[in-house]
């Protein structure tokens, strides 16, 4: 392998973010007279805390008001597309169990088991257009947390702390904690 096939090799995908992400405080990426990164937006959160708490409430039970499924309650289910199941075939669409009341300036629906956050709903995200294609755990939790259903890929810590960069080189700027 000669220099420019290494340096094309090392420099490329996620290697080069990792490189970049190394130099960021390095005259070669920083901003001269501050010493900082040179950001193409500057960012608005200082933190974000994003919890994944497997085997949880449904966001269909707490955030992610679905009327329709209030409208189905009781019908065969019928996705509309083959998706992977535990079972063998689907069962009866389910409504919540619980009331929905709008909260906040945003009238953020919110279930009843959540309704205490209701006080402080506008100074939340949610986000509400990710899909998948599997409905086993496992990779449907890579595919939140990565956007592929196989192991290996940046998760969402990842790509924030590269986003928003390192207060402190001191310290990580994720941590995964195991259940």
């Amino acid at each position: 392998m000669d220099r420019r096939e290494f340096l094309l090799s090392a420099g490329g995908g996620l290697g080069g973010i990792a490189l970049a992400s190394l130099l960021q405080n390095e005259p070669l990426l920083a901003n001269p007279q501050t010493g900082t990164h040179i950001l193409h937006h500057p960012p608005k959160a200082k933190r974000v805390v994003q919890l994944y708490m497997s085997g949880a409430a449904s966001q269909c039970d707490t955030f992610d008001f679905k009327p329709q499924l209030i409208k189905d309650n009781g019908n065969n289910w019928d996705p509309g597309e083959q998706v992977q199941l535990f079972q063998s075939s689907p069962g009866k669409t389910m409504q919540s169990p619980w009331k929905w009341k709008q909260y906040g300036e945003s009238g953020k629906w919110l279930n009843e088991c959540v309704a205490p956050l209701g006080d402080c709903v506008d100074d939340m995200a949610f986000i509400h257009n990710m899909v998948s294609k599997s409905n086993v755990h496992g990779p449907a939790t890579f595919m939140q947390a990565t956007g592929f259903i196989l192991p290996g890929f940046p998760g969402m810590g990842a790509w924030i702390s590269y986003g928003l960069g390192s207060m402190t080189d001191n310290l990580p700027t994720f941590v995964v904690l195991p259940d």
